[in-house]
């Protein structure tokens, strides 16, 4: 287990270089404002894709780039293209606000759509998972996923938008409820749908990499070093160490 664990930590450390940070939704808990390692409206979206700021049918002025008569372009540290913020209060979590760039503006601002999507209509997540939330100062950057590393969290386990337990944490305690939480991960079809996509993806791009289409400008130097990039297929471990970096598993929930 422990050489599992360092495998899983180097690979980590590898795949920071390659990924991106992500925009954080925010959460205000007794009137003070957080970063959200979650994304709690995902799952909503999914069910409600017409609810959806970019890609619904709601808002009008998206409607000539989905046409095709213009290209969205959004920052890669917003994969979601929203920054939605949430409120606990009197145990229950809601969603209170969701921006999106504004298409007008040359400095990427965000603005508020809350009411051109709902109105005064109240939105039931239906969300239950484990929501991280940093509380206490940066000690490492990461420029990949949520993966920054804080002094202190607060953890709050939601059933069906009801908290139902909340704990605050130190890093170490957070590490091992990562790992803890990763583990079970590892138990789900999620994971097994995931480890089975990461792989036919890396099927797809070796193929699409050595096709003469891509290497006829290429020397055979260049050839043989791309070759030898896809010698061998990616490992379980270097899969895992790629979810627990990127991933976000918050509908495992376990102890803390």
């Amino acid at each position: 287990m422990k050489l599992k664990i360092i495998i899983l930590l180097f690979t980590f450390s590898l795949i920071k270089i390659f990924a991106t940070g992500q925009e954080p939704d925010k959460i205000i808990i007794n009137n003070k404002e957080y970063d959200l390692m979650n994304n709690p409206l995902e799952g909503y979206l999914e069910k409600h894709p017409d609810d959806h700021p970019v890609y619904g049918s709601k808002l009008t002025e998206f409607h000539q780039y989905k046409n095709g008569e213009r290209m969205l372009s959004f920052s890669s540290s917003n994969d979601r293209e929203y920054i939605a913020t949430f409120k606990i209060e009197n145990n229950i979590l809601s969603l209170i606000d969701i921006k999106i760039q504004d298409l007008n503006s040359d400095n990427e601002d965000y603005i508020s759509v809350f009411q051109k999507l709902f109105g005064d209509r109240k939105i039931v997540l239906h969300y239950s998972g484990v929501l991280v939330i940093p509380t206490g100062k940066l000690i490492e950057a990461a420029s990949f996923g949520y993966s920054s590393l804080h002094e202190q969290y607060k953890l709050m386990t939601i059933d069906n938008d009801t908290v139902v337990r909340e704990k605050s944490l130190d890093k170490d305690e957070f590490i091992k409820f990562k790992f803890r939480q990763f583990a079970q991960y590892k138990k789900t079809e999620e994971y097994k749908i995931g480890l089975k996509k990461y792989r036919e993806e890396w099927e797809y791009r070796k193929k699409m990499e050595l096709a003469k289409e891509n290497t006829k400008g290429m020397s055979k130097k260049e050839i043989t070093a791309l070759k030898k990039e896809y010698d061998q297929p990616p490992t379980e471990d270097y899969i895992n160490g790629y979810f627990f970096a990127t991933g976000n598993p918050d509908f495992v929930i376990v102890d803390y």
